[in-house]
């Protein structure tokens, strides 16, 4: 594999980010990939993406791609991992008009985590866009944290 560039996406470090949880875009871009896809806004976040959100008071709730197995147009569950919608053969379909936490958060010399926390403060005046896209307000999913304790509390043991 050649070296990797924000614009290769080809390093190991990029790809295990394809495969462990879907980036976020940033308000703005999904109509970008979309415009990419040939689709409109609303048939793209029916195909493909789902609603994450940033925990806090109020939660923050933003637009990513979707986990391949799982359903599109809806929230995540509370802790979403597996492979984006969009990697395939060991690339990026949208590579181009990826989106902002994809492009910034790998190979490079920023701090993932303020790039998680930028990118959701981004959304909070665009809460309303991802709730006319769902077609209701979003909710966060119930947290239980990992591992087995986080099991029996779900299961209220």
């Amino acid at each position: 594999m050649p070296d990797c560039t924000r614009e290769s996406g080809t390093c190991e470090q990029c790809r295990r980010g394809c495969t462990h949880k879907p980036g976020w875009f940033l308000p703005g871009e999904a109509e970008i990939t979309a415009e990419f896809l040939g689709m409109t806004l609303p048939e793209f976040f029916a195909s493909y993406l789902a609603v994450d959100w940033w925990e806090g008071t109020p939660d923050i709730f933003l637009l990513s791609p979707g986990v391949a197995g799982e359903e599109a147009g809806t929230e995540f569950p509370a802790d979403p991992q597996g492979t984006c919608v969009f990697y395939e053969g060991g690339r990026c379909r949208i590579h181009p008009v990826k989106p902002h936490e994809c492009r910034m958060a790998f190979c490079g010399d920023a701090d993932p985590g303020s790039i998680h926390e930028d990118t959701a403060m981004a959304w909070k005046e665009h809460q309303g866009q991802v709730a006319e896209l769902l077609g209701r307000e979003p909710e966060a999913a119930p947290w239980y944290g990992g591992g087995i304790f986080g099991l029996l509390s779900s299961m209220g043991l």
